[in-house]
C-alpha cells in the first residue's frame, strides 16, 4: 500500500515529467509497482495520490 506521503510524492514527480524508473527508486519501490499506481489513479494523465489512498494502494 502506498502511503499518502508516498502519493504526493508519485504526483509530483510524475508531473514533473520523472521517469518511473526514478519515482520508483526514490520512494523505495519496485518500478512495476509505481507503474501499476499510475495506471490505476490517473484520470485524464495525472495521478491522484488521494484516489490512491482511498483504494488502499
Amino acid at each position: 500500500m502506498v502511503s499518502l506521503q508516498e502519493g504526493d510524492c508519485i504526483a509530483t514527480l510524475h508531473a514533473e515529467g520523472r521517469p518511473i524508473a526514478y519515482i520508483a527508486a526514490e520512494i523505495g519501490r519496485d518500478s512495476s509497482s509505481v507503474c501499476h499506481k499510475l495506471k490505476r489513479n490517473a484520470r485524464h494523465g495525472r495521478f491522484r495520490a488521494c484516489a490512491a489512498q482511498k483504494e488502499g494502494g
